[in-house]
């Protein structure tokens, strides 16, 4: 008898060693590792961050794992959320373009606090980063697209902190199947968000969400609680055999993008785009007339307000993006500078942008997130395509690139010093992997 998909799925992840996984792809989680740490390291002082931690330190359940760039510590569950939170408030976070969403935050958070509770050595935390990140984009790509449409991350998100955890707490092969079943099936719908997106809300994807619920399946599968058994079988939702395809490869680390920009990935084309026409040619931000954006519907469709009320409306907004692209350079949006939120010369850039959907661009949606850039000024026109943004698997950051993106987007919460102590930290994790993370987990305290 031919076992379902989603024992097939589990079996992998219970049998999997950190000897078994190729040395490029521990490199890579060691870059992921660092990224999500810097992206909490950039978002720890958001008010959604402070908010959410009000809200977690109710729960008097103690423990031993870290709340990020704080001097407090909580249970795993709490922690985990917290630091979630704050690694994807931002919109820095790594993701995955034809998952159409962000694993990292989820699966390291989740990660992190269960290696600080469970006292375990670093081989077996770098394991179950990998198998989360594998589960949860493996569950993200079956998904059949015309009857799962939704771009929401915590829809698969919370399984990536789910199986990370099972894997550490050494859950049984069927514990690990029902448990991901049950993060499946509890995991954050935010089904408006198909309506209005994402932007203004702090809810954003359900990320910090889907930790609670995918750590919350763990616990509830080791106490026998069952999920749907089916759910993976019935070719409807999820394609089975794309669940199961392929599990040598570990493809699904190599498939990430890394962000350069603090706003919504599907803008980062068009960004670099307009930088590239405005360094090349030379061009005075206010001697454009008109920038016109080709791209894909879903980008067309973001908030894209031309006055941007808060950071997460910002986050969201193709002409506002633009517009202090060209009139300060992209370093304002590393992270992105809310100063410049309401300031009459980005507003009145923004309504200079027009924003239309392309079919040619549509084409190449989802296995790249394109836009053509059309700039009218004085001097004359231009126009440039970029159909793969920077940090791309095509265009990609490399280790150093990602070392100088936690330097600059930390800067505002970390001494250079103690951030270069934490990449330094990073980056020796594959040295030590018989030590235990809560020493070296110091530097994030």
């Amino acid at each position: 008898m031919t076992k379902r998909a989603i024992d097939q799925l589990s079996n992998f992840i219970k049998n999997t060693t950190y000897e078994t996984i190729p040395r490029e792809v521990i490199n890579r989680t060691t870059d992921c590792i660092l990224d999500v740490f810097g992206s909490a390291a950039a978002g720890n002082q958001q008010k959604s961050v402070q908010a959410w931690k009000s809200v977690v330190e109710k729960d008097p359940q103690e423990g031993p794992c870290r709340i990020w760039f704080s001097n407090q510590s909580s249970n795993a569950i709490s922690a985990a959320t917290i630091n979630a939170m704050a690694a994807t408030s931002l919109d820095i976070d790594d993701g995955h373009r034809l998952a159409a969403g962000h694993p990292g935050a989820a699966v390291i958070a989740s990660a992190s606090a269960t290696a600080e509770e469970q006292n375990v050595t670093f081989d077996k935390y770098l394991c179950s980063i990998v198998l989360g990140y594998e589960a949860a984009i493996r569950v993200a790509l079956s998904r059949r697209i015309e009857h799962n449409k939704s771009t929401v991350s915590g829809r698969w998100s919370g399984i990536g902190a789910a199986v990370a955890r099972a894997k550490l707490l050494n859950l049984s092969a069927t514990e690990i199947s029902h448990a991901i079943l049950v993060a499946e099936q509890h995991a954050p719908r935010v089904s408006s968000a198909m309506h209005h997106g994402f932007a203004g809300s702090d809810v954003k994807e359900g990320i910090s969400w889907s930790v609670l619920s995918g750590m919350y399946a763990v616990e509830l599968a080791q106490a026998g609680f069952k999920g749907y058994p089916d759910t993976f079988e019935q070719d409807i939702l999820y394609d089975p055999k794309a669940l199961i395809k392929n599990f040598e490869n570990y493809d699904a680390i190599q498939g990430l993008f890394f962000k350069p920009y603090a706003c919504c990935r599907w803008i980062h084309s068009a960004i670099d785009a307009l930088d590239n026409i405005i360094k090349s040619c030379e061009i005075n931000a206010h001697d454009i007339e008109h920038i016109e954006v080709l791209t894909f519907e879903k980008a067309v469709n973001l908030g894209n307000h031309l006055n941007p009320q808060n950071e997460a409306e910002a986050q969201f907004s193709i002409p506002f993006c633009l517009a202090v692209t060209a009139l300060v350079g992209t370093t304002a949006l590393r992270p992105l500078d809310e100063s410049y939120i309401g300031k009459h010369s980005v507003i009145d850039l923004a309504k200079r942008v027009e924003i239309k959907n392309d079919p040619s661009m549509e084409s190449m949606f989802p296995t790249k997130a394109p836009a053509i850039v059309r700039v009218k000024h004085t001097g004359g026109f231009e126009e440039k395509l970029v159909d793969a943004a920077f940090g791309d698997p095509t265009n990609p950051m490399s280790q150093t690139d990602l070392q100088e993106k936690f330097l600059v987007f930390s800067r505002s919460n970390l001494s250079k010093k103690r951030a270069s102590s934490i990449i330094k930290m990073v980056q020796g994790i594959p040295n030590m992997l018989k030590e235990k993370p809560s020493k070296s987990f110091d530097l994030l305290s």
